[in-house]
């Protein structure tokens, strides 16, 4: 499986992650509330992207949303 970069849009603002998951459409189907990224944004430096690949959250795990939305990502 791969992990794919995902945003959840939240008003003022957004929380990124990482989702592992055989394809885009399996995250798509499971968490609609989010939206995969082709790459991550300018501003986002290499140790975000590392800190948020190490907290990967599954696609299949029940909560996965809960977890992907945790106060502690970028």
């Amino acid at each position: 499986m791969q992990s794919h970069l995902v945003s959840f849009e939240y008003g003022t603002g957004s929380v990124w992650g990482y989702v592992i998951a055989p394809s885009v459409g399996e995250i798509e189907s499971r968490l609609p509330e989010v939206e995969v990224a082709p790459a991550p944004p300018e501003w986002m430096t290499s140790d975000d992207v590392a800190t948020l690949q190490s907290q990967a959250v599954d696609v299949h795990e029940a909560d996965a949303f809960d977890l992907l939305i945790r106060t502690d990502r970028i």
